[in-house]
């Protein structure tokens, strides 16, 4: 049997993961400064490995360093937002015909998001629906069974954050919530052909919204 090796996450791998549930729980919001020192002392570690895990997320393209001023929250502008949204779309679709059936363990996952968006709801927690809404999502692309794609569909999750915040001032939770109980029913009664047109106009109405706040 091969030897399998395990490799540490190094300092700054931690401090850039911590960094980047953050900015996707909305703890980091679009043109929040973050501070070396402070994140440092919060981590309780040296400054070095939060400057390497700044660099690494303005690499990523979720940070920019501003002159005098220091490392921001990206804020991203509604050209690229709308990018993100129809590659998540384009990446969704694509994996509902690629997930083999029976679908029961994926209807089961579903459901469970949806128990988690409709207590946000009730709520009116637009944090936690966010969290929910991309689970949901994520499980649909996690089940075709393609890692590029689902890599793809997270490198989307910063930008899905931000388009979560402008829903929330213009269209209601539970009205984002109400498309999406069913694509699941489509995925139990009658297949992916079904659920993939749904899917689909999911993001034609929230895109219709997101029209709206231009």
């Amino acid at each position: 049997m091969a030897q399998t090796t395990v490799v540490r996450q190094s300092l700054k791998d931690q401090v850039k993961s911590i960094l980047i549930d953050r900015l996707i729980s909305g703890d980091l919001a679009p043109g929040d400064r973050i501070k070396e020192l402070q994140v440092a002392r919060e981590l309780g570690t040296s400054q070095a490995p939060v400057r390497e895990a700044i660099r690494c997320l303005e690499t990523l393209g979720y940070v920019e360093h501003i002159p005098h001023v220091g490392a921001m929250v990206r804020v991203f502008n509604k050209g690229e937002i709308e990018e993100a949204y129809e590659v998540r779309e384009a990446l969704e679709v694509h994996s509902i015909s690629l997930v083999r059936e029976p679908l029961d363990a994926l209807v089961s996952e579903l459901d469970k998001h949806l128990d988690e968006m409709r207590a946000a709801t009730r709520k009116r927690n637009i944090r936690m629906f966010t969290q929910a809404d991309n689970a949901f999502h994520r499980s649909i692309v996690a089940y075709c069974g393609n890692a590029t794609m689902l890599a793809m569909w997270d490198s989307l999750k910063v930008q899905m954050q931000v388009i979560a915040t402008l829903i929330k001032a213009s269209m209601p939770l539970d009205e984002v919530y109400s498309l999406h109980p069913p694509i699941v029913e489509a995925f139990r009664k009658h297949g992916r052909e079904r659920a993939s047109v749904l899917l689909r106009g999911h993001y034609t109405m929230l895109g219709g919204y997101w029209e709206s706040t231009a």
